[in-house]
């Protein structure tokens, strides 16, 4: 009696969210990527009180680190990017092997989460949909993904303090 093929497709899904998660983690995209919106805030706020105070001289201040602030928004845009590099061969590696070792694999869940006009993008997903293994892991990955980077998060908000 070994395990069934939907519990190998979502522990191997779970496996390459907290790997892909380590990654970002370690290449430190994720700390840049907060850093660079913690110092987005603090531009925002500063800047949205000296318009309350209507401080002309901070204005001008502000709007002379516009450049600074638009390098660092660009910047903060393409860093999810770098992550693929590790990311896609990984994804296409896991695709190969689940079209190899789970060709004939099906399931069905109460949720449609495809692409097309008449489900996710047309809000109707509250029905039941199959999926195949390549499908049913992606699924399994966006949700393990968020689960395990709250998780992740909130362990070490907690380490901080």
């Amino acid at each position: 009696m070994g395990i069934p093929a939907w519990a190998l497709i979502f522990l191997s899904a779970v496996a390459f969210s907290v790997l892909t998660s380590y990654i970002s983690r370690k290449t430190g995209i994720r700390q840049k990527t907060d850093h660079i919106q913690k110092s987005m805030k603090e531009y925002q706020k500063e800047y949205n009180e000296a318009l309350k105070k209507d401080d002309k001289k901070r204005i001008e201040e502000l709007k002379a680190r516009e450049p600074e602030v638009m390098k660092m928004m660009n910047e903060m845009m393409f860093l999810p990017f770098k992550n693929m590099i590790f990311v896609i061969p990984l994804f296409i590696g896991v695709m190969w092997v689940l079209g190899i070792y789970f060709n004939g694999f099906l399931i069905e869940l109460p949720i449609a989460l495809h692409l097309n006009g008449n489900e996710l993008l047309g809000l109707n997903i509250f029905h039941s949909s199959q999926y195949g293994s390549r499908g049913f892991f992606i699924l399994s990955s966006v949700v393990a993904g968020l689960v395990i980077e709250q998780v992740w998060s909130k362990v070490l908000n907690r380490k901080k303090t």
